[in-house]
């Protein structure tokens, strides 16, 4: 349910943001010279209602991602929520804020504004390859981290139940998990595009079932949704070592360039207040 939810929330994200840029573009393309002439000036300028306005809730977004290492790195929160959850938020957050400072910008920066926008903009995207780094690290329910004596455990549990259900042996399962998983050894691009490949992949899987082994339509479904499951559960035993440090060095990149975004945004904000550019209130 809440998958739904939050995918339904970026889809309005989206179109919010789309229909603005396409109803108003012919003000974003103007130079800046020429944009006090616009009819919708005062309205979209940086400190005009509308363009104000996304402003501010553009950077209250950008202030509620750091709830996220509240929950995580204190007990503030206590234990309310999936951690994964609480990420997915954070990443909402991320994607969303950004989009919304950028139509406060008007698509034009300047001084010293310009290098917290820039460090947003890092921020942002590098914290869709956080993402997919935590989602490399196997987790229970509650986003804790499991152990490698766990995972390979659990990998060993679905591999017995294949056999089991299936009726197969070990060394086909293994064939059939190599073919879904592609190489687990190349670089983080390489297993980046064998997931993209993995969809294409177990189809062709479920077609051979059901051609080779006259297993049903459904019954090869839930086969491949368990092969999967044991699959990547595999890969991440081969890349453990290298996606840890991946994720340190991440972190190192990702939080000074945060950092100077929020140091920068404050003193944006402070400045604009002193200077009596309030919005409704």
């Amino acid at each position: 349910m809440f998958r739904y939810f939050k995918n339904f929330l970026y889809v309005v994200a989206f179109l919010f943001v789309g229909y603005v840029v396409f109803t108003y573009w012919d003000y974003y393309s103007l130079s800046i010279g020429l944009r006090p002439r616009h009819p919708e000036y005062r309205f979209l300028k940086p400190g005009g209602l509308f363009g104000h306005g996304v402003g501010i809730v553009g950077s209250g977004m950008m202030i509620l991602l750091l709830f996220y290492s509240l929950r995580k790195r204190t007990k503030l929160f206590g234990k309310h929520g999936a951690i994964g959850r609480w990420l997915d938020i954070h990443i909402f957050f991320g994607t969303v804020g950004p989009l919304l400072i950028i139509l406060h910008s008007t698509f034009k920066l300047n001084g010293i504004v310009s290098v917290s926008f820039w460090s947003m903009i890092l921020v942002s995207v590098s914290g869709f390859i956080g993402r997919y780094l935590y989602v490399q690290i196997p987790r229970t329910i509650r986003g804790q981290e499991l152990s490698l004596d766990d995972v390979q455990k659990k990998s060993e549990s679905i591999g017995q139940k294949l056999q089991a259900l299936y009726d197969m042996s070990k060394e086909e399962i293994t064939q059939l998990e190599k073919a879904i998983s592609g190489s687990v050894r190349g670089s983080l691009f390489g297993i980046f595009f064998a997931d993209i490949m993995r969809f294409f992949r177990t189809r062709s899987i479920q077609r051979q079932l059901q051609r080779r082994k006259n297993i049903p339509k459904k019954r090869t479904k839930q086969f491949v949704e368990l092969l999967t499951q044991k699959a990547l559960l595999d890969r991440r035993i081969h890349i453990w070592a290298k996606v840890h440090k991946l994720f340190h060095y991440w972190h190192v990149f990702h939080k000074p360039f945060a950092i100077i975004m929020y140091i920068i945004m404050l003193l944006h904000v402070g400045v604009s207040v002193w200077l009596g550019y309030t919005w409704i209130f």
